[in-house]
Protein backbone atom coordinates (compact mmCIF):
# COMPACT_ATOMS: atom_id res chain seq x y z
CA UNK A 1 0.00 0.00 0.00
CA UNK A 2 1.02 3.26 -1.12
CA UNK A 3 0.14 6.16 1.37
CA UNK A 4 -0.90 9.30 0.43
CA UNK A 5 -2.47 12.27 2.06
CA UNK A 6 -5.18 14.32 1.32
CA UNK A 7 -6.15 18.37 1.97
CA UNK A 8 -9.63 18.78 3.32
CA UNK A 9 -10.67 22.74 3.49
CA UNK A 10 -12.75 22.77 7.12
CA UNK A 11 -16.05 24.45 7.37
CA UNK A 12 -16.46 27.94 9.05
CA UNK A 13 -17.89 26.05 12.25
CA UNK A 14 -15.22 23.84 12.37
CA UNK A 15 -12.74 26.78 12.59
CA UNK A 16 -14.38 28.48 15.16
CA UNK A 17 -14.67 25.69 17.29
CA UNK A 18 -10.87 25.04 16.59
CA UNK A 19 -10.22 28.22 17.68
CA UNK A 20 -12.08 28.26 20.63
CA UNK A 21 -10.71 24.82 21.92
CA UNK A 22 -7.00 26.36 21.68
CA UNK A 23 -5.12 28.13 23.88
CA UNK A 24 -2.03 29.78 21.79
CA UNK A 25 -1.88 30.99 18.67
CA UNK A 26 0.73 33.20 16.50
CA UNK A 27 0.14 36.91 15.47
CA UNK A 28 1.32 37.93 12.45
CA UNK A 29 2.23 41.63 11.65
CA UNK A 30 4.29 43.61 9.72
CA UNK A 31 7.10 45.62 11.36
CA UNK A 32 9.61 47.78 9.24
CA UNK A 33 8.35 46.28 6.07
CA UNK A 34 9.16 42.74 7.06
CA UNK A 35 6.65 40.53 8.55
CA UNK A 36 7.16 39.22 11.85
CA UNK A 37 4.97 36.21 14.40
CA UNK A 38 4.46 36.73 17.65
CA UNK A 39 2.84 33.65 20.09
CA UNK A 40 0.33 34.64 21.82
CA UNK A 41 -2.23 33.55 23.97
CA UNK A 42 -5.62 33.83 23.03
CA UNK A 43 -9.36 33.35 23.31
CA UNK A 44 -12.16 33.69 21.37
CA UNK A 45 -14.73 36.01 22.31
CA UNK A 46 -17.95 34.24 22.30
CA UNK A 47 -20.38 37.14 21.72
CA UNK A 48 -18.69 38.94 18.96
CA UNK A 49 -16.29 36.07 17.05
CA UNK A 50 -12.81 37.92 17.30
CA UNK A 51 -9.40 36.11 18.28
CA UNK A 52 -8.25 38.27 21.50
CA UNK A 53 -5.52 38.69 23.80
CA UNK A 54 -3.25 40.27 25.91
CA UNK A 55 -0.39 42.33 25.21
CA UNK A 56 2.31 44.67 26.67
CA UNK A 57 3.56 47.87 24.89
CA UNK A 58 5.93 47.29 22.03
CA UNK A 59 6.73 46.66 18.79
CA UNK A 60 3.71 43.56 18.36
CA UNK A 61 1.10 46.26 19.53
CA UNK A 62 2.34 48.86 17.91
CA UNK A 63 2.33 46.97 14.53
CA UNK A 64 -0.96 45.15 14.85
CA UNK A 65 -2.30 48.65 15.74
CA UNK A 66 -0.69 50.63 12.79
CA UNK A 67 -0.89 48.24 9.66
CA UNK A 68 -4.35 47.84 8.36
CA UNK A 69 -4.24 44.19 8.15
CA UNK A 70 -2.98 41.27 10.63
CA UNK A 71 -2.68 37.64 10.57
CA UNK A 72 -3.55 35.04 13.05
CA UNK A 73 -2.88 31.25 13.07
CA UNK A 74 -3.37 27.96 15.20
CA UNK A 75 -2.75 24.29 14.42
CA UNK A 76 -2.38 21.12 16.11
CA UNK A 77 -2.30 17.18 15.20
CA UNK A 78 -5.18 14.91 14.91
CA UNK A 79 -5.43 12.08 18.24
CA UNK A 80 -4.87 9.42 15.77
CA UNK A 81 -1.66 11.18 14.96
CA UNK A 82 -2.42 10.64 11.16
CA UNK A 83 -2.59 13.82 10.42
CA UNK A 84 -2.92 17.63 11.35
CA UNK A 85 -4.60 21.08 10.75
CA UNK A 86 -4.63 25.16 10.67
CA UNK A 87 -6.82 27.86 11.37
CA UNK A 88 -5.94 31.06 9.58
CA UNK A 89 -7.72 34.48 10.57
CA UNK A 90 -7.03 37.85 8.85
CA UNK A 91 -8.50 40.74 9.39
CA UNK A 92 -7.78 44.09 12.02
CA UNK A 93 -6.80 44.49 15.06
CA UNK A 94 -8.15 46.92 17.71
CA UNK A 95 -7.99 47.93 21.12
CA UNK A 96 -9.83 46.77 23.70
CA UNK A 97 -11.08 49.41 26.14
CA UNK A 98 -13.82 48.34 28.04
CA UNK A 99 -12.65 46.89 31.16
CA UNK A 100 -15.98 44.84 31.54
CA UNK A 101 -14.80 43.34 28.68
CA UNK A 102 -11.30 42.87 29.29
CA UNK A 103 -12.23 41.14 32.71
CA UNK A 104 -14.45 38.77 30.82
CA UNK A 105 -12.45 37.39 28.53
CA UNK A 106 -9.56 37.33 30.94
CA UNK A 107 -11.59 34.92 33.11
CA UNK A 108 -13.17 33.25 30.36
CA UNK A 109 -14.27 29.23 30.89
CA UNK A 110 -12.04 29.72 33.75
CA UNK A 111 -8.91 30.57 32.15
CA UNK A 112 -6.48 33.00 33.27
CA UNK A 113 -4.04 34.30 31.02
CA UNK A 114 -0.70 34.01 32.45
CA UNK A 115 1.77 35.11 30.19
CA UNK A 116 1.61 38.87 30.78
CA UNK A 117 0.09 40.89 33.37
CA UNK A 118 0.53 44.20 35.07
CA UNK A 119 0.02 47.84 34.15
CA UNK A 120 1.06 47.70 31.21
CA UNK A 121 -1.39 45.39 29.68
CA UNK A 122 -3.28 45.92 26.74
CA UNK A 123 -6.24 43.63 24.97
CA UNK A 124 -6.35 43.04 21.55
CA UNK A 125 -9.11 42.23 19.39
CA UNK A 126 -8.55 40.78 15.69
CA UNK A 127 -12.18 41.47 13.85
CA UNK A 128 -11.83 38.80 11.10
CA UNK A 129 -12.43 39.37 7.35
CA UNK A 130 -11.19 35.53 6.34
CA UNK A 131 -11.39 32.87 8.68
CA UNK A 132 -9.91 29.29 6.59
CA UNK A 133 -9.11 25.89 7.72
CA UNK A 134 -7.55 23.06 6.09
CA UNK A 135 -6.74 19.25 7.37
CA UNK A 136 -4.09 17.53 6.16
CA UNK A 137 -4.62 13.32 6.55
CA UNK A 138 -2.52 10.91 5.57
CA UNK A 139 -3.35 7.15 4.41
CA UNK A 140 -2.86 4.42 2.29
CA UNK A 141 -4.89 3.64 -0.35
Amino acid sequence: MTPHTWLIDLSPEECTRLLAESRLGRLGVVIEGRPEIFPVNHVIDADTGCVTFPTGVGAKLNAALQWPWVSFEIDGSDTNAKGSWSVLVVGQAEEITDEEVIARLAEQRGIRVKWITGAGVRWLRIRPTKVSGRRITVGES
